[in-house]
């Protein structure tokens, strides 16, 4: 019979003198994996009072190690980490495991934005021992000693010779960056996955890891793209969670996840600075995916048997997604390069084979590399210049959002959501900067009104009469723009050579749909 948690008053005064000692001989990282078990333990214990002394000590040690550094770097992390620590007490007076589990992630995912802001700080004050105290966190957590990162050889040179800080240490940044903007994608494919299963309870624990990954990139996202791009993606982010959190069963749950997950790896895309054609969106993805599927793996098998499930179950939701978007744009791909095209296929099934029969890591790994190496041809391979009327972008949302009344009259809302969402993704992005130039207002009302009111408006399940009298509304606005937009004739895109026929013809599929596509 399991013990009933117990509360009674003076538990803290207890939880305090039970408190196991700090040592002071730990590293940061060492540290932060403490504050990690503590929770972690406190969620499994029998008694409230086991509990609240784990929790007790957990916060001991993030006063002692980060609380001071937060309140440098970024005050808004001391505050989401206090409150966590709060909510978590409650969740465990009132029995709800599940909760601390979720608060546990805000704590954790937020001490690695607190050391990574350190690191920054750490260069710009030229102190090369701070960076490698803090550098310590996001290697304990992302093992990034134990695999091939470039880092490994920076942080040598760095203790080597100190000097070399101010030229290694913004690579290193950079290289964990990656590792976050991963993290941020494939977290949402998890939760996906797991829905797939109508596993809710896992996909609100990704959701919550992938938007506390993703507050460490923000700030890089803001500085590239701008404070509005990456306010959305945040928005998003705590969309996902929302969602997850709500009442709706695991397959409209899953859908409204794909639909966001789908814009937030656009929103990347941009932010990378590549191709964010169909075929572009696809080479991408296909990359990431394959690096993923690398890096699950080396933690999932070893000698023929599989030691961690949880990884090795990752490993085959990322290679399936990568040949899902491969088998998406193969005759696009073997337009660009037939050789790059048949070696990548060719690559994927042997990995298939690889994983099925869990064979060697290493194997895998080579795999990989040579699949990398098809895909940085098959980018190679885009280019040229194609200008296209801005006016075919404008009659090709009138088109989508007059289906998108038809399709929701006729009761099918996520093929409506859908069409908006093209209408605004795959089209009135590339308005958006012309228009903003000779009528910045009218830019920001026809956005509002189609990517956050309308798309709103069909989530909440609105009246069929109010869809379309948004929709006319957008519509009429829409004609004012084409009256101030002539003088701009063409807008000049980069684009890949197969996809030129598809833009002009303005017939291509949904972008999104490509990256939804598992």
């Amino acid at each position: 019979m399991q013990h009933q948690k117990i509360l009674f008053s003076g538990i803290f005064l207890l939880a305090i003198i039970v408190l196991t000692p700090l040592g002071f001989s730990a590293s940061l990282g060492d540290n932060w994996s403490s504050i990690k078990s503590s929770l972690s333990s406190g969620e499994k214990a029998d008694t409230l009072v086991v509990s609240l002394s784990d929790v007790n000590n957990a916060h001991l040690i993030y006063t002692n190690s980060f609380k001071l550094a937060a309140f440098e770097v970024d005050s808004e992390s001391d505050d989401l980490i206090e409150v966590a620590f709060d909510d978590i007490i409650k969740n465990h007076t009132s029995e709800d495991s599940g909760m601390a589990s979720l608060n546990r992630q805000v704590i954790d995912k937020t001490i690695y934005k607190i050391a990574y802001m350190k690191m920054e700080l750490a260069i710009e004050k030229s102190k090369s021992d701070d960076f490698i105290t803090w550098y310590s966190v996001l290697d304990k957590k992302f093992k990034v000693s134990e695999k091939d990162y470039e880092s490994n050889k920076w942080i040598a040179e760095i203790e080597s010779t100190p000097s070399s800080l101010s030229s290694n240490g913004p690579s290193i940044l950079e290289e964990l960056l990656a590792i976050f903007k991963l993290k941020t994608i494939e977290e949402l494919e998890e939760a996906i996955a797991a829905l797939n299963e109508g596993d809710v309870k896992s996909a609100k624990k990704f959701t919550y890891e992938g938007l506390y990954y993703y507050r460490t990139l923000h700030p890089s996202i803001e500085e590239k793209l701008g404070a509005e791009t990456a306010n959305e993606l945040l928005h998003a982010m705590q969309e996902a969670v929302e969602v997850t959190m709500s009442d709706s069963t695991p397959s409209e749950i899953k859908s409204e996840i794909e639909h966001i997950a789908s814009e937030v790896e656009l929103i990347i895309r941009e932010y990378e600075g590549g191709d964010t054609s169909d075929v572009g969106l696809a080479l991408s993805g296909i990359r990431d995916r394959l690096v993923l599927v690398e890096e699950e793996y080396l933690d999932a098998v070893n000698n023929g048997k599989i030691i961690n499930q949880v990884e090795y179950d990752e490993t085959v939701i990322f290679l399936e997604k990568a040949t899902s978007i491969f088998e998406s744009v193969k005759p696009s791909l073997s337009e660009l390069s037939e050789s790059d095209s048949s070696s990548l296929e060719n690559n994927l099934m042997e990995i298939d084979s690889i994983v099925s029969s869990k064979g060697k890591t290493s194997e895998v790994s080579i795999l990989v590399g040579k699949s990398l190496n098809n895909v940085a041809s098959l980018e190679a391979f885009a280019g040229g210049a194609v200008e296209v009327d801005i006016f075919q972008y404008f009659d090709e949302i009138e088109r989508l959002l007059t289906e998108a009344k038809t399709v929701y009259r006729n009761g099918d809302s996520s093929l409506a959501f859908d069409l908006v969402s093209e209408a605004y993704l795959d089209n009135y992005e590339f308005v958006e900067g012309p228009l903003g130039e000779v009528d910045p207002e009218l830019m920001s009302k026809i956005e509002i009104d189609m990517r956050e009111d309308l798309r709103g408006m069909i989530k909440v399940g609105e009246s069929s009469s109010k869809i379309d009298a948004q929709i006319d509304m957008i519509l009429t606005d829409l004609e004012a723009a084409k009256q101030v937009v002539p003088e701009f004739g063409t807008i000049a895109m980069m684009v890949l050579a197969v996809a030129i026929i598809s833009i002009v013809a303005v017939t291509s599929k949904s972008r999104i749909s490509i990256l939804q596509r598992f």
